[in-house]
């Protein structure tokens, strides 16, 4: 009788010892797909960063949501023009608000999303407005780990997301690299700042950084 007491006193003293550490693990652990609804809503500032000036702001707020799909409305202010973007499901670009078409899709977070992950995210580029532009990219993303980040929206503990590769336009032969850092915070269900710079054989074309102002989320 006292062995088997024995034996049961510690197992449960392993279990409450073992509690602990797993709590502590789970906050390092893998990010799940965000169980985005509709009705969720982000607002940005962009920030041209050659110029250190405001860029524009935007609201984007989903309309719908399913396993597969995340469309937003984006209006932007200044212009109060309105338009959307669709995306999957892990919040990458199927089309962007400024007339991008991406196929597959941009491949940019891959859930469950874990530090130190490594993948390729090879897309294709159309924007049917500019005519011929098509444009290939080759790029691999890491997730580099969590850090604090400040935006204007609040502080927050993000993964740092790093996507840099290189690119080719099919339609005039130019190449260059790009590089986009995204911090994803996984109770706001999407990334509170975005950082993205491609640069040609001439020299950078385009700087900004995305950062968060505001957010609502529907109750679940």
């Amino acid at each position: 009788m006292v062995s088997a007491a024995l034996r049961l006193l510690v197992a449960a003293a392993g279990l409450l010892l073992a509690f602990p550490v797993e709590c502590a693990a789970q906050g390092d652990g893998p990010v799940a797909r965000p169980a985005v609804k509709q009705g969720d809503r982000w607002i940005y500032r962009r920030t041209d960063n050659r110029t250190n000036k405001s860029a524009g702001t935007r609201e984007e707020r989903v309309t719908f949501a399913n396993d597969a799909t995340i469309h937003t409305i984006v209006v932007l202010f200044g212009n109060e023009q309105e338009t959307d973007a669709t995306y999957t499901s892990s919040w990458n670009n199927v089309s962007s608000f400024d007339g991008g078409v991406f196929s597959p899709d941009t491949g940019t977070l891959r859930f469950p999303l874990r530090t130190g992950d490594t993948y390729k995210a090879d897309f294709e580029n159309r924007r049917p407005r500019r005519g011929a532009f098509h444009v290939t990219h080759q790029p691999t993303a890491k997730a580099l780990g969590w850090e604090e980040v400040a935006v204007p929206a609040g502080k927050f503990r993000a993964l740092k997301v790093e996507v840099e590769g290189g690119f080719k336009r099919l339609d005039t032969g130019l190449t260059g690299t790009t590089r986009l850092v995204l911090w994803y915070v996984p109770e706001v269900k999407r990334w509170v700042k975005a950082a993205y710079e491609d640069s040609f054989r001439r020299g950078p074309d385009s700087w900004y950084v995305d950062e968060l102002i505001d957010f609502k989320l529907t109750a679940q």
